[in-house]
C-alpha cells in the first residue's frame, strides 16, 4: 500500500488451509511441541475440537505475515496484541484480515483490528479486541 493508511481501509483479506505439515514446521521453529498440535490420539482426548489443533501463535505469525506483504515492511509493525477465542482444528481453512479503525497523524501510525476466522465465521482471533499499531 502506497498511500498512508486511512481509517476504514481494509487490507486484502487471505485464506490459508492449516494442514499437519505447517504445524510440524511451526513446532520446529517456536519449539512448541505439545502434543494437542501433533499427537492425534492425545489430541482426540483433551483437544476442545476432539482433535489436532493448530498453535495459537501460528495464526498470530499468520497475520504478521499479512501485515508485512500489504505494508512492504515488517519494520513498519510497531506492536500486536491478540486475543485468542477458538480452536483452529488441523484441516481448517482460516482468513485473516485488518481494518484500519484509528489514525494517530502526530505519531504517524494506524491501529488496525486484526482478525482470523474459521469458515463457519468462529473468530480464531476476534477482531473486538485484537489490534495491530502500525507506522502509515
Amino acid at each position: 500500500m502506497s498511500a498512508p493508511l486511512q481509517v476504514g481501509d481494509r487490507l486484502p483479506e487471505r485464506s490459508i488451509t492449516i494442514d499437519q505439515a505447517t504445524l510440524v514446521r511451526y513446532a520446529g521453529v517456536s519449539g512448541d511441541f505439545n502434543p494437542l498440535h501433533w499427537d492425534p490420539e492425545f489430541a482426540q482426548r483433551f483437544s476442545p475440537t476432539g482433535g489436532v489443533v493448530a498453535h495459537g501463535m501460528l495464526s498470530m505469525g499468520l497475520l504478521s505475515a499479512l501485515l508485512t506483504d500489504c505494508l512492504g515492511d515488517a519494520g513498519r509493525i510497531r506492536s500486536m496484541a491478540c486475543q485468542f477465542r477458538a480452536a483452529c482444528p488441523v484441516g481448517a481453512t482460516v482468513t485473516l484480515g485488518a481494518e484500519v479503525t484509528a489514525v494517530d497523524p502526530d505519531d504517524d501510525t494506524a491501529t488496525l483490528a486484526i482478525w482470523v476466522r474459521l469458515d463457519d465465521g468462529a473468530k480464531v482471533i476476534d477482531q473486538r479486541t485484537s489490534r495491530a499499531v502500525v507506522t502509515r
